[in-house]
C-alpha cells in the first residue's frame, strides 16, 4: 500500500468546534499572527485552545492548555518544521490534522505564509482543502518502545566526535557493517530533511520506502540504502565502551548502551497535513531548490 494517502473533502470540523494553536515562541511578528488567528477562528464561534507555553499574546483571549491535554478537531502551528516537530512529539494523538503557517527559515512542511494565514484558514474552514497522510517510524530496544517519528531516527555516539560501529540488518540479514559518527533511518518525509543534508537522495512522497542514511563514515565503510518499507531496520552498537542516543526527529533522546540493537520499522500511525491543493512538488521546487549558485 502506498505510504500516502490524499484525503478528499476531509471533515475539518467535528460537532465539537475547537482548534488548537502552537507558536514558536519569543517572536513579536508571530504572535501577532497568533492574535489575528484567535479572534478570526473566535468569530466563526469556534473554540480555540492556546498552547500555554507559547503565543503569549493570545493567552488572554482563549483558553490555554499543555499540548499534550489538548481537546481539538485540528492544530495550528505557526513557526517552521521545528515547531510543527515539536508540536507532534507532545500531541496525545498525532495523527491529528496540522495546519501550518510558515515563519521558518524552510518550512518544507508547512502550508500557508503569516500573510495569508487567515484568508488560507477561510478557505480549509469551507472544505477547499486535502488532507495529506504521512508515514511515521516505530522504533525501540527490545520491548523498549520509543516515541514515534514522522522524520527519523538517528543513532549517534553520546560522547561528541566518537565513532560508533554499526552492524547494519534487515529483516534479520547482517547487510553492511562499519564505523561512522551516527546513522539514521528517514521515511520519505524525513528524507529531505537530516537525512539529505548528511548526503542522502531525496524519495518522492509516494515511494513505498525508507532510507538508510549513514553520517561521516570514514572511508565510505557504510553505505546508504533505499529499502522497502515493510522491512525492519536493526542498527547494532558493536564497539565496546561506546554508548550511544537514538534521536527521534530532534526531539526526544534515549540513552542506547553498547551492544544494544535499535529497531526501526514504518508505524501504523501517520501524520495528517491540511493542504490547499496537492503542491508536493511545488514545495520541493520553492524551498529546497536553491536559487543561486
Amino acid at each position: 500500500m502506498c505510504h500516502l494517502l490524499i484525503e478528499d473533502n476531509p471533515s475539518i470540523l467535528s460537532d465539537k468546534r475547537a482548534v488548537g494553536l502552537v507558536c514558536r515562541p519569543g517572536r513579536p511578528e508571530i504572535e501577532k499572527t497568533a492574535t489575528n488567528l484567535v479572534e478570526f477562528i473566535q468569530s466563526q464561534d469556534i473554540e480555540v485552545q492556546v498552547d500555554s507555553r507559547s503565543c503569549k499574546m493570545a493567552h488572554g483571549k482563549a483558553e490555554t492548555r499543555e499540548i499534550e491535554e489538548f481537546d481539538v478537531d485540528f492544530v495550528i502551528t505557526v513557526g517552521g518544521d521545528g515547531t510543527i516537530l515539536y508540536t507532534l512529539s507532545r500531541l496525545s494523538d498525532r495523527q491529528k490534522p496540522l495546519f501550518c503557517v510558515n515563519r521558518g527559515k524552510v518550512g518544507f512542511l508547512t502550508e500557508s505564509s503569516t500573510e495569508n494565514a487567515v484568508d488560507d484558514l477561510k478557505k480549509v474552514l469551507s472544505g477547499e482543502c486535502i488532507v495529506i497522510q504521512n508515514s511515521n517510524l516505530s522504533s525501540g530496544v527490545g520491548d523498549r518502545v520509543f516515541e514515534n517519528a514522522l522524520n527519523e531516527v538517528y543513532v549517534v555516539s553520546r560522547t561528541p566526535g566518537r565513532l560508533l560501529t554499526f552492524k547494519v540488518r534487515i529483516d534479520g540479514v547482517l547487510v553492511d557493517y562499519g564505523r561512522a559518527d551516527g546513522a539514521m533511518v528517514a521515511t520519505p518525509t524525513g528524507s529531505s530533511a537530516y537525512a539529505l543534508a548528511a548526503g542522502g537522495s531525496i524519495l518522492a512522497r509516494d515511494v513505498n520506502g525508507l532510507i538508510f542514511v549513514p553520517v561521516c563514515p570514514p572511508r565510505f565503510e557504510l553505505k546508504s540504502l533505499v529499502i522497502p518499507d515493510w522491512c525492519v531496520v536493526e542498527l547494532e552498537l558493536d564497539k565496546p565502551d561506546a554508548p550511544g542516543l537514538a534521536v527521534v526527529d530532534g526531539q526526544v533522546q534515549y540513552i542506547i548502551e553498547p551492544s544494544e540493537t535499535v529497531w526501526i520499522k514504518k508505524s501504523d500511525s501517520v501524520s495528517r497535513f491540511i493542504r490547499l491543493y496537492d503542491n508536493y512538488w511545488d514545495r520541493i521546487n520553492t524551498r529546497l531548490v536553491p536559487r543561486t549558485l
